[in-house]
């Protein structure tokens, strides 16, 4: 049983260490598909229990459709299914929340509803970027998304391109801040400034794998009063 858990677990880790590829042949520019997966009747439309990052006032309900199957009676939102072979799931810290939804619906303090997005997308994981809170009194999310089906296979998977996106803190202002056709890498945020720093790697040669022939952007967001722009820059210039 342990030989076949540790098995289990360097598949999975290998699995989640492999590059998104691209297809330049069958490009699908998903940011431009309204999400129709909500017609789907072989599964059933769910949203997870709200969360409230601290010291707001805007309740978050992460949607997705599921098949469900029974699973101990339960079950939380992972890539569009329940099953007893699901492993992740829908995971909330204070500034943090994780898991694998098309949407969320965002309630303010009055009842008003309104939904992230109408484009059809995969949403891994949301943060809150409380220092940046603390210092403007402004509440803006920063989201890690799948938004195009960027190696042909039909599915918008972890094998495609990550983006990353930005909005307030109500899910207004929903906007993509990496380039088309790059891949979000990682992004840091230094306390004690208004900005945040982040980083893409672009397939420069085109043969649609992303390796050691392709480029890194930098990129930071310099955030003010309630406003943000974004500014590339290269601290590997003195290098070429």
């Amino acid at each position: 049983m342990i030989r076949s858990l540790i098995v289990l677990m360097a598949a999975t880790i290998f699995c989640s260490c492999q590059n998104p590829r691209i297809d330049y042949q069958e490009k699908i520019d998903t940011t431009s598909v309204v999400d129709d997966r909500i017609k789907d009747t072989t599964k059933i439309l769910v949203a997870e229990l709200p969360v409230k990052f601290d010291s707001t006032d805007v309740l978050l309900f992460a949607v997705g459709l599921v098949d469900l199957k029974e699973r101990g009676g339960r079950g939380k939102i992972d890539f569009d299914s329940y099953s007893d072979s699901d492993v992740g799931s829908s995971y909330f810290t204070n500034d943090y929340l994780s898991g694998n939804f098309f949407n969320i619906v965002f309630r303010d303090k009055s009842g008003n509803e309104r939904r992230l997005t109408d484009k059809k997308l995969k949403i891994r994981n949301v943060n809150f970027l409380r220092d940046i809170f603390k210092r403007t009194k402004e509440g803006w999310l920063l989201y890690s998304v799948f938004d195009r089906d960027s190696n042909g296979d039909k599915e918008l998977t972890t094998s495609d391109l990550e983006a990353l996106y930005i909005s307030r803190i109500d899910g207004s202002d929903f906007k993509k801040l990496t380039k088309e056709l790059h891949e979000f890498y990682d992004w840091s945020l230094i306390k004690g400034e208004n900005r945040l720093y982040f980083r893409t790697l672009e397939d420069k040669n085109k043969d649609g794998d992303l390796d050691n022939q392709d480029k890194f952007h930098y990129y930071y967001i310099e955030f003010s009063d309630n406003r943000y722009s974004v500014t590339e820059y290269n601290p590997v210039k003195i290098f070429e």
